[in-house]
């Protein structure tokens, strides 16, 4: 998808500082996406250093570049000039400026953008409304600080509060904008038994969550301090506190007044994912003294849990309403008369925890802040709304298939030097098509299915279970689920995804080469697509998927997400050395690994590339950098790459018998053996066991060499550089775990 507009967000906090700004941000800007994916997001740092480990501050995939201006402690004044110079050589890149905090005393930055012309933003989020900020300079300076604020096109509070101070003090308030944090309310997963059961919770415990940092502003204390009169009335009540520790001191002296009954009170740490904790509680306690908006209120309330929470005026009381959708309270005694009475009531918690879920959905939907925020920054335009009634996605933003932020070696997967090197075989299991003609929705041809048997008479001899990457034509038609059938029944074979967006439903995107890639794809039309699919395969073969493909490798910024939310534990989307024509410029593209990889923080879904690689004289770094040139289109039309190959200087090489001849596979697996890589994907489409059906197959004798091919690899595989055939099981989970597993079962509830 073309960017066509770049926001700047300027914080002074971020990851690893934690702050409930930078994961609103985080929140929205993954919504946004959604809404208008010609929009990117950039996020400048000022005060929080850069992390030692790049992958600390790598948690949102809708921020593509995340930049922290200072490696340690500076001067202001050395700031200030950092932050000029970075202006100076960036702005040019963005169309609006949004800072989300004053980040700038000196407002050298802001003076940049005005004189610029770039759209400039200023939130309000804290306790920093406009004549706040102007209060904190010396008198002396405090019209020049007013003029200085005055630069902003925009101003954005999160609070009646905030809004109500800014359109006081401001010269036109048509320009002050409310719009408070919008809430993300995904579907809770499954997990919300084993949660409590991890922390050794009884299923019919009464659980009090607080969700935030754990420092003095935040008062959880009082929350530890007031148990012992909730445990005199309910003595199975349990504390639960989720948030990272901010103040050091002031933490142990919470565990310090929890010891006395420490079995009730229980410290979780952040969690990036908070939403299966509001699953696994009854009431949301909250007892900060200072907040802009308290997003964790309305969130707790969007998952229907009834809430008590310290009365902060113009803040919360527009959606804490007491004895409707939860409690206030002002002091300890007030807060024991809220949660005795939640907990006293069970019918109460259900009622007051519905209205609550049906408040935040008409006034606090993310989708309808992200809205409001791209209208703020003039790009209303290029929002694309749903069809009235979609649901919100609900997608989080802590995973990416291509953004190498996100990726951490899977060194469990690989085997050790002393142990034969894996070759995993996947067919992309599809449809029939003519590969030079426009795409057509009536192309389900499946009848190839039926010829997968001549294959698997090799497989049988190469004791190899191949995974058949299944898209919907062949999982929705008699014609492939039989064979299908068949060959699992046999345990020869195993089935995964496959995303062919022309022919998958829902269709809702025009026809055409773009949309063939379903990163191309809004994200919602995406997620429907995968869905419906992973849908049909486990109403095909009684089996949830677990393993998917892109058809055609269109991996998106947001295919990781998808696939996380809809339970995929591995993707093979990745062809190294094949980039998308939009990335074909870049060195870096070219440098993919072929080896596995985590795609996400949590370590849950693995990328298992397929095998391609550069090879030659010239392969690697430099390889990377002549790459873009030496296959590029008009390199391509003087055949360039043909006498690179020749002169054995360098050539791509994918291991597939469709296109590439068996001594190219061979060089190319010696040569991915001899750069430490462990692990082999091989790949090929189903129709090319039926002549005519794909330009590598044309005839009876191209199948017998395709066949030919296969049998000579397997057995150079095995003899030669002494590997085995496995699964991608046994990638993903290891080789004791896959085989003590076998195939999934997994049938979920819809």
């Amino acid at each position: 998808m073309k960017i066509e507009s770049r926001v700047l967000h300027v914080m002074k906090a971020y990851r690893p500082d934690f702050t409930g700004e930078g994961v609103f941000l985080e929140r929205s800007s993954a919504v946004m996406q959604e809404l208008a994916g010609q929009v990117e997001h950039d996020l400048l740092v000022t005060h929080t250093h850069r992390p030692k480990e790049p992958g600390v501050a790598a948690v949102c995939s809708t921020l593509r570049r995340v930049v922290h201006l200072t490696r340690g402690p500076v001067s202001a004044i050395k700031r200030e000039w950092l932050l000029f110079l970075w202006f100076l050589l960036n702005l040019r890149r963005y169309d609006v400026v949004h800072f989300r905090t004053h980040a700038d005393w000196y407002f050298v930055s802001y003076l940049m953008t005005r004189l610029a012309g770039r759209r400039l933003v200023l939130s309000a989020t804290l306790d920093d409304s406009l004549p706040v900020l102007v209060n904190h300079y010396r008198p002396s300076l405090r019209g020049l600080a007013a003029r200085g604020l005055r630069l902003f096109d925009e101003y954005v509070a999160i609070s009646p509060k905030l809004d109500a101070e800014n359109r006081a003090w401001s010269a036109d308030p048509a320009h002050c904008h409310l719009i408070p944090c919008g809430v993300t309310v995904p579907p809770v997963s499954d997990g919300v038994e084993a949660l409590r059961h991890r922390l050794g919770l009884a299923t019919d415990a009464p659980v009090l969550l607080f969700v935030g940092g754990l420092c003095q502003r935040k008062d959880p204390l009082l929350l530890i301090t007031a148990m012992p009169a909730i445990l005199a009335r309910h003595p199975t009540a349990q504390l639960v506190l989720v948030g990272p520790p901010l103040e050091l001191d002031y933490v142990a002296a919470l565990h310090a007044a929890a010891a006395p009954f420490a079995a009730h009170v229980h410290f979780a740490g952040e969690q990036l994912d908070p939403h299966p904790w509001f699953g696994a509680a009854d009431v949301l306690v909250f007892a900060s003294r200072l907040e802009g908006f308290g997003t964790v209120v309305p969130e707790a309330m969007g998952h229907g849990l009834p809430v008590v929470a310290r009365h902060l005026p113009g803040v919360n009381d527009s959606f804490v309403l007491p004895g409707t959708t939860g409690y206030l309270f002002d002091d300890e005694a007030g807060y024991l008369q809220g949660v005795l009475r939640l907990l006293d009531d069970g019918a109460l918690r259900v009622r007051l925890g519905a209205a609550g879920a049906a408040l935040v959905e008409r006034e606090f939907g993310m989708r309808q802040a992200a809205t409001r925020y791209l209208g703020v920054y003039g790009l209303s335009d290029a929002v694309q709304q749903p069809a009235p009634g979609t649901p919100p996605t609900g997608l989080g933003s802590s995973a990416s298939i291509a953004d190498s932020r996100f990726h951490a070696p899977a060194e469990h997967a690989l085997p050790r030097p002393d142990e034969a090197p894996l070759l995993v075989t996947m067919i992309d299991a599809e449809e029939a098509f003519d590969w030079s003609a426009p795409f057509s929705r009536n192309a389900r041809d499946v009848t190839s299915m039926g010829a997968q048997w001549r294959a698997h008479r090799v497989f049988e001899r190469h004791n190899v279970v191949p995974v058949y990457l299944t898209d919907h034509p062949v999982a929705s038609q008699d014609g492939g689920i039989g064979p299908l059938r068949e060959l699992l029944a046999d345990r020869a074979c195993d089935v995964g995804a496959q995303l062919h967006p022309w022919v998958n439903p829902p269709f809702s995107e025009a026809l055409g080469e773009d949309n063939s890639f379903a990163g191309n794809l809004p994200v919602a039309a995406e997620l429907a697509k995968a869905e419906v699919l992973t849908n049909a395969l486990i109403d095909a073969f009684g089996q949830r998927p677990l393993i998917y493909r892109t058809g055609r490798f269109g991996v998106g910024l947001r295919t990781g997400d998808v696939l996380k939310r809809l339970g995929y534990l591995a993707d093979s989307s990745v062809a190294p050395c094949w980039p998308p024509a939009s990335l074909r410029h870049e060195p870096a593209a070219w440098a993919a690994t072929p080896g596995p990889y985590w795609v996400d923080r949590e370590r849950t879904l693995m990328e298992i590339p397929v095998s391609a690689a550069l090879v030659g004289a010239l392969a690697g770094p430099v390889g990377h950098r002549l790459a873009p040139t030496v296959f590029s289109p008009w390199a391509e039309r003087l055949h360039v790459p043909g006498i690179a190959a020749r002169l054995g200087l360098l050539e791509r090489i994918r291991l597939t018998p469709e296109g590439m001849t068996i001594e190219e596979a061979k060089r190319l697996a010696r040569s991915m053996l001899a750069g430490g890589h462990r692990v082999f994907v091989l790949t090929y489409h189903s129709p090319s066991l039926e002549p005519g059906n794909t330009p590598y197959v044309r005839d009876i004798a191209q199948r017998d060499r395709f066949l030919a091919w296969l049998d000579e690899f397997y057995s150079f595989f095995r003899e030669e550089l002494g590997g085995r055939v496995a699964s991608w099981q046994e990638v993903r989970f290891g080789p004791v775990t896959a085989r003590a597993s076998g195939t999934p079962k997994l049938v979920p509830a819809r």
